[in-house]
């Protein structure tokens, strides 16, 4: 991969990370790069990424990048969750999937959220993945990393900066209070995160125990952002521009332009990509396509190259969509379907509501019932939560859409990757 090399080497008196009260410098980065690459064995194999460094991660997996090898990142979890993961990639004496025939030069495998299931794992052609970012434009940003290269998200963020020759900032801890201290020590200008970890901030009040007037953009992906959210995030930082990011596990980053700071509908402006709408999903077809599943499944890979996202989407007048939500987290209520979505938006239009879920629950009349878990730090019983719940949501939800189920959580639950649980 001369390209990226050229690229880091016009960089290298900046700094490129920002880690453990240390700066590291393009220089650094790419001397580190050079000592894994001695190391690498001559015949192909499978390297697990296993350093707690973000700055120690990127360089190995860049010196893989231009190898035979297949280089998997692996984040710290409980060992039964290693086991799985090790022996799905043919780790530890485990049998090699088939796939990795199917690759001609270096390959990456990552293991998807199992937001919505098992966890699967997955093989990307390295090259094809990294190809992605070289029309990165040169920027002196300094960005918030949060989450790590374990997941299509984090590389995203971490290979968008440095090919742009900014730098990043790695906090403490993946807290709120630590996101927010580094955004002040190092005047960060880019915070890229979910919707669930930006509502933890603020809940937490950090904008306002800290300097964050520093940050310019907020990048915003992952997971669906509900209207209100949206809302509160712009009142909370009026100086800064709210992007909306985009991008699947199996195809990558997804090039989009949002309608406005204000608006949940973009349009897709992806050169590479191609997308189309069937029964509500939404389908992408790009080089960066996964080559496949490590098990024998074919999830939403169709053989003409097109991806089936799962995703849900709704279209405007002037053809822009917005993510609705998952297509497996529908309720089926005696033959309605409805979209937890739909319910959420209601429900954080009230003003004590701070973050909720809405799922299916079993009933068995009616198949499934509408549940809703929240959080709030207001002192009311179940109870007076309930009677408040039914009257804010008749006449604007169908009777049948209206939460049977309601549960008060005590903390807002944040997954490994900063989404809702």
């Amino acid at each position: 991969m001369k390209w990226i090399r050229s690229r880091l080497q016009g960089y290298a008196g900046a700094t490129a990370c920002i880690e453990n009260g240390r700066d590291y410098s393009y220089a650094d980065l790419l001397a580190r790069i050079d000592q894994v690459a001695i190391r690498l064995p001559p015949e192909r194999t499978i390297i697990p990424i296993e350093e707690p460094s973000i700055f120690e991660g990127l360089a190995q997996l860049l010196a893989i990048a231009d190898s035979p090898h297949l280089a998997i990142p692996l984040p710290h979890l409980p060992e039964g969750q290693q086991r799985v993961m090790r022996a799905a990639a043919g780790l530890d004496g485990a049998s090699m999937p088939k796939l990795y025939d199917e690759l001609t030069r270096s390959g990456l495998i990552l293991f998807s959220s199992g937001t919505s299931g098992k966890p699967k794992g997955m093989l990307h052609n390295l090259p094809a993945l990294l190809r992605r970012y070289e029309g990165v434009r040169p920027r002196r940003d300094r960005v918030l990393q949060l989450l790590l290269i374990d997941h299509i998200g984090g590389l995203d963020a971490a290979l968008r900066c440095l090919l742009a020759g900014s730098t990043l900032v790695i906090p403490k801890a993946r807290t709120a209070e630590a996101a927010a201290a580094s955004i002040a020590a190092h005047r960060v200008s880019v915070l890229p995160a979910s919707p669930t970890f930006l509502n933890l901030m603020l809940i937490n009040g950090v904008h306002q125990s800290y300097d964050c007037s520093s940050v310019k953009i907020i990048a915003y992906g992952a997971e669906a952002m509900s209207a209100p959210l949206l809302s509160r995030l712009g009142e909370a930082f009026p100086g800064a521009e709210l992007q909306q990011k985009f991008g699947t596990s199996e195809t990558g980053a997804i090039r989009i332009e949002s309608a406005g700071r204000d608006s949940l509908f973009f349009c897709i402006k992806d050169r590479d990509t191609e997308w189309k709408i069937l029964e509500d999903e939404l389908w992408l077809r790009n080089p960066a396509r996964i080559l496949g599943y490590l098990d024998t499944s074919t999830g939403g890979l169709e053989n003409d190259g097109w991806y089936r996202t799962g995703d849900l989407v709704e279209q405007d007048g002037e053809g822009r969509i917005r993510i609705v939500g998952r297509a497996s987290a529908l309720i089926n209520i005696g033959g309605q379907k409805v979209h937890p979505t739909e319910i959420e938006t209601v429900l954080l239009e009230m003003l004590e509501v701070e973050a909720c879920r809405v799922f299916g629950e079993s009933n068995p009349i009616t198949g499934q019932q509408v549940a809703c878990e929240i959080f709030s730090q207001a002192e009311r019983n179940l109870q007076s939560w309930k009677q408040s719940i039914r009257q804010h949501c008749r006449g604007k939800l169908a009777p049948w859409k209206i939460p049977s189920s309601v549960t008060i959580c005590p903390e807002l639950q944040v997954s490994d990757r900063l989404k809702r649980r």
